[in-house]
């Protein structure tokens, strides 16, 4: 019993077939290029904010939620998140002249998280350079976020924090990241994407 070949040889492709096979890899290959475009615009939107009383302007993710409620200028979190809630904050505190560079503004702030956060440890205070070259102070931190509520099965989650502290117009500018340990390689990108939008 021996085989049969079904298929013919076929001879050379028609300029007609050539072309289309030409035209189906560009094609194949713009579609990739675009979905990669739209897929980098929806990741990296953001909403343009501006607070003119305050003298702050920024851009930050589009899908965050955007609170001006509290006692800072602005805080934005990402709601997505489904353990620590992702958040960037703005708030103005006043300077003394006594010390004009703003480093006991930063001690204050440890003392009061030291109180009011689980497992809180802080380190040393450093200096930092903004984007933009402005001088500013720099605090990182870490806490244990637990959920309240003993009536659900909660795992602690490590967050991990920076508080930046600048000096304008006489006043202190305090720029707040926290991201869970997890998402911190991430979401620091983000923070640094709202650092080079922020001006004030």
């Amino acid at each position: 019993m021996g085989f049969i070949d079904i298929l013919e040889a076929s001879g050379d492709l028609s300029p007609r077939q050539r072309w289309s096979h030409v035209f189906t890899v560009a094609f194949a290959l713009a579609c990739i290029f675009l979905g990669i475009i739209l897929r980098n615009n929806t990741l990296f939107a953001t909403t343009h904010y501006v607070d003119v009383e305050a003298g702050i302007e920024a851009e930050y993710p589009a899908n965050w939620l955007l609170d001006t409620d509290g006692d800072y200028v602005f805080r934005v979190r990402d709601m997505t998140r489904l353990d620590f809630k992702t958040v960037i904050q703005v708030s103005l505190e006043p300077i003394s002249p006594d010390n004009p560079n703003g480093r006991n503004i930063l001690d204050a702030l440890s003392l009061v998280r030291s109180q009011t956060l689980t497992a809180y440890d802080a380190s040393a205070i450093e200096d930092y350079v903004l984007p933009d070259g402005s001088p500013a102070l720099s605090m990182a931190y870490t806490f244990v976020d637990k959920e309240v509520n003993p009536l659900l099965d909660f795992v602690p989650t490590v967050v991990i924090g920076t508080d930046i502290l600048v000096i304008k117009r006489g006043q202190a500018i305090i720029i707040t990241f926290q991201s869970d340990e997890r998402g911190y390689d991430e979401n620091i990108a983000i923070f640094q994407r709202f650092l080079e939008s922020l001006d004030f």
